[in-house]
C-alpha cells in the first residue's frame, strides 16, 4: 500500500488526496469543454465545480464517519481526510445536490447541466479510485486468483475501469449523437449513467471485504435503491417523450 506518494523533504503527499485533485481537475476540465460544446454559459462555472466538489466530499466524508464511527478512536480524526475514507454514494448525493441548488441560482436548466457534470464525474472518479487502491482504502476480499493484487481482488480499480467505460459511452452519445439526444429529455443521461454506475457496484461489491445485510453488502443496498429509482425515472421520461 502507498498511503504516501512522495515526500519533499518533511511535506509529505497523501496519495488519496492527489488523486482526488487530479480528479477534479479532470472532471471540471471536461464539463467546462462539454459545456462550450453544447453552447451553456461558462461564466460561473468556476463556483459549480468548486462548491459541488467541497460538497461532495463533505457529504461522502459525513456519510463515512456515521457508518464507520467505530474506526476514529478520536473525534479530531474524522477530518484527516487525506488517509482516505470516503462514501462514494453519499459524495455524489450530496454534490449534486450542492450544484443543483447552484444552478437554481442561475435559472439554468438542472437536467442539462446534469448530463454533462455524470460524464465528468466519471472520470474523476475512475483517477479517485486509483488512489483509493493505492491507500488500501477499500479491501477487497482475500483471493489467489490471476485477478487479485496483493492477495486481494482490487475492487477500487474494478470501480475504476467500469468509471471509465460508463464516461466512454456517455461521451460518445454527447458528441456524435447529438440527432439521438435531441429526441431525449435532458436527465436521461444524468439518470442512466446512475443506473449504470449502480448496476457495476451491484456486481463489483461482492467482492468487497465488507459487512453483509442479508446477503447485500451496503453500497449494494443503496446501489438498487438507485438503480430502482433511475430505471423508473427513464421509463417516465420516455413515456412523456411519447405522449407529447
Amino acid at each position: 500500500m502507498y498511503p504516501i506518494l512522495f515526500h519533499l523533504g518533511r511535506l509529505n503527499f497523501y496519495t488519496h488526496g492527489l488523486t482526488i485533485a487530479l480528479g477534479a481537475l479532470l472532471a471540471g476540465g471536461t464539463i467546462f469543454y462539454l459545456a462550450g460544446k453544447k453552447k451553456l454559459p461558462r461564466k460561473f462555472l468556476f463556483d459549480l465545480l468548486v462548491y459541488s466538489l467541497f460538497g461532495g466530499i463533505v457529504g461522502a466524508r459525513l456519510v463515512y464517519v456515521l457508518i464507520y464511527y467505530y474506526q476514529f478512536p478520536n473525534w479530531y480524526e474524522m477530518f484527516y481526510i487525506w488517509y482516505g475514507g470516503l462514501v462514494s454514494f453519499g459524495g455524489i448525493f450530496f454534490g449534486f445536490l450542492t450544484a443543483y441548488f447552484i444552478l437554481k441560482r442561475y435559472r439554468q436548466n438542472v437536467f442539462q447541466w446534469f448530463d454533462l457534470g455524470i460524464i465528468g464525474l466519471f472520470l474523476g472518479w475512475a483517477v479517485g479510485r486509483v488512489g483509493c487502491f493505492l491507500t488500501g482504502d477499500i479491501p477487497g476480499v482475500s483471493s489467489s486468483s490471476w485477478l487479485a493484487i496483493w492477495g486481494q481482488i482490487p475492487v477500487s480499480l474494478l470501480e475504476s475501469f467500469w468509471s471509465l467505460i460508463l464516461a466512454a459511452i456517455l461521451l460518445y452519445l454527447t458528441l456524435w449523437r447529438k440527432e439521438l439526444l435531441d429526441k431525449w429529455q435532458p436527465g436521461v443521461l444524468f439518470f442512466g449513467g446512475l443506473a449504470g454506475y449502480s448496476l457495476g457496484r451491484l456486481v463489483i461489491d461482492f467482492w468487497r471485504d465488507e459487512r453483509v445485510f442479508y446477503f447485500l453488502r451496503g453500497g449494494q443496498i443503496a446501489s438498487l435503491i438507485i438503480l430502482i429509482v433511475s430505471v423508473a425515472i427513464i421509463i417516465y421520461f420516455f413515456r412523456k417523450i411519447k405522449k407529447e
